[in-house]
């Protein structure tokens, strides 16, 4: 528990919650205790008043006891009882922490201390490392994903010591997930973590792979790509009724607006300053120029055209004037559900057609997305936006996007369900869409490559469902991979590699042969877990991009 945790941390502070008022007085003074050989008997207390007033005795007067009673003390001896203070020393000022430092940092999302490194340090006031809050540190907290790096004032830090590893020992199973205390969790259900277990609950809660992982090349593409999005430039995105932290670096640009703003500001103390804030936008104390790209707590997002502003006030403003009602380009699904559930629909957007739109899209998704590259070029790419409807209007669930010509082809090249409609079995559907486009084109599909581990898991599930579904069909007993492939419009290296890693493929005599028991198929099947939100077919209307169509009227 997180009080197990923070008693194990021993006081680095000392005396720190002393006010000033306590500072400016004496240390109080301990009673004074006379022996005797008639036993012991407290002196009268001093007061720290008395302690202010009292001149000290002579250097050669010396505390004097009668053979008598007890209290029988000359003057002098009662001066000369010097007292003790109980108070430690005032307490030092607050540890000024660098990059690269290890601590232990109370994390906010269990407020429980976690061992974590120093990323970046931010000063409020130039060379002012002990003003009370004027310094906060950007940590990244051992064995968890990076969209859990946080800002933290500086009294949220505590040297690092053992014992809080020692203390999480038995958490380390949780270290991925800010879920710590789901009954999910391998600690919370009491079993014993296995190395299957592991991965599968990594796979659950979106846990990527270590970096020592990868191959030596990728581990070096890996750490230049860290080094320049290591510090989140927006902390939570606000678009319609959903307020949600964002996970990683976004590149979005300063526009006009945002400058604008800033100069408004400047004539008055920052908003940062006055309420002891964090808008990163108010930061640049040194006299450096504004980074290139947004940076503040809060970004809101008109979730009707995608545009970002960063005050509540001037969104209010847009909205006002906006005049979209629904992503642009066209729908090509509607799905009107019955039993509650909100309507569905698809819009398919040209990127060369609706390039700001498609570019404010790719910036929201890299806010999730921590490998995301496609930004700005969004020309060569078709846009698929997936949409729940209600009587407020149309509200964005997430997208995928696939070249309008490629070479290779792939069926899709980025995905994303927003984090507010994430475990709905939206993400399963955009995978079966994508799908669905290619039947009716006519034309084999796969995945953009390289797959991430978390994309490969998805998929796979996918083409287990898929392929299975027509093998346990009866009258289909006789099956070639080519036949899986015409039926699915699935890649044949990615059939022949999903039956072999469920065991259902043998290569004999020059030939892939397909073992598959009903019983095994079932094993299968349930494993697979539910298909999610499914596609019906028959509600796409959808014409396949031309390109040749499209470059004649581009010349006409």
């Amino acid at each position: 528990s997180s009080e197990i945790a923070v008693a194990a941390l021993p006081s680095a502070r000392g005396a720190a919650d002393m006010t000033a008022s306590d500072a400016e007085m004496p240390p109080a003074v301990e009673p004074a205790v006379l022996a005797n050989g008639g036993g012991d008997a407290p002196a009268p207390a001093v007061t720290a008043k008395d302690a202010r007033v009292a001149k000290p005795p002579d250097a050669g007067a010396g505390a004097k006891i009668a053979p008598g009673g007890a209290g029988d003390l000359d003057a002098p001896a009662a001066a000369a009882a010097t007292p003790t203070s109980t108070l430690e020393p005032p307490a030092a000022a607050p540890k000024a922490w660098v990059k690269g430092d290890r601590v232990s940092a109370l994390a906010t999302f269990d407020r429980t201390y976690h061992p974590a490194d120093v990323i970046d340090v931010r000063r409020a006031f130039p060379e002012d490392d002990h003003h009370e809050g004027s310094v906060s540190y950007y940590v990244r907290y051992a064995g968890f994903d990076k969209r859990l790096d946080e800002w933290l004032p500086g009294s949220a830090l505590e040297p690092y010591t053992s014992a809080v590893e020692d203390a999480l020992t038995d958490d380390k199973a949780d270290f991925s997930s800010p879920r710590a205390g789901d009954a999910d969790t391998p600690r919370a259900s009491g079993r014993k973590l296995t190395r299957n277990l592991k991965r599968r609950y990594n796979e659950i809660n979106n846990v990527a792979g270590a970096v020592e992982d990868l191959a030596p090349i990728d581990q070096k593409l890996e750490k230049e790509h860290d080094e320049r999005t290591k510090v989140k430039n927006v902390k939570v995105i606000e678009c319609g009724k959903h307020e949600v932290d964002a996970w990683y670096f976004s590149p979005y640009p300063r526009d006009q607006s945002s400058k604008k703003e800033k100069r408004n500001d400047s004539a008055t103390p920052s908003a940062s300053a006055r309420t002891g804030g964090t808008d990163l936008d108010d930061r640049d104390v040194s006299g450096a120029p504004p980074p290139p790209h947004v940076e503040c707590d809060k970004l809101y997002v008109c979730e009707r055209c995608l545009k970002y502003v960063r005050k509540r006030s001037t969104l209010a403003k847009h909205e006002a004037k906006c005049e979209a009602r629904h992503p642009p380009g066209k729908m090509i699904y509607e799905h009107k559900r019955s039993g509650g559930a909100a309507d569905l629909a698809f819009w398919e957007i040209d990127g060369a057609k609706m390039k700001v739109y498609c570019q404010n899209l790719c910036l929201l998704s890299k806010l999730f997305l921590d490998h995301k590259t496609l930004y700005y070029d969004v020309d060569l790419f078709l846009f698929y936006v997936l949409c729940e409807v209600d009587e407020r209007g149309y509200h964005i669930v997430g997208y995928f996007s696939k070249e309008k010509c490629s070479e290779e082809g792939y069926n899709l090249a980025c995905i994303l369900t927003l984090p507010a409609y994430q475990r709905k079995g939206y993400g399963k559907m955009l995978i079966s869409f994508s799908y669905e486009l290619s039947k009716k084109e006519g034309k084999v599909g796969t995945p953009e490559r390289p797959l991430s581990d978390l994309g490969l898991v998805s998929y796979r599930g996918y083409w287990t469902r898929e392929l299975l579904a027509i093998l346990k069909d009866p009258a289909r007993q006789v099956m070639s991979i080519k036949d899986l492939s015409e039926l699915t419009m699935i890649k044949t290296e990615d059939i022949i590699s999903t039956l072999q890693h469920l065991n259902l493929l043998a290569y004999q005599k020059g030939a892939y042969v397909i073992c598959a028991a009903e019983e095994l198929i079932e094993k299968h099947l349930k494993a697979a877990g539910s298909p999610g939100v499914e596609v019906d077919p028959a509600k796409l209307i959808w014409t396949p991009y031309n390109a040749e169509k499209e470059y004649a009227n581009f010349k006409g």
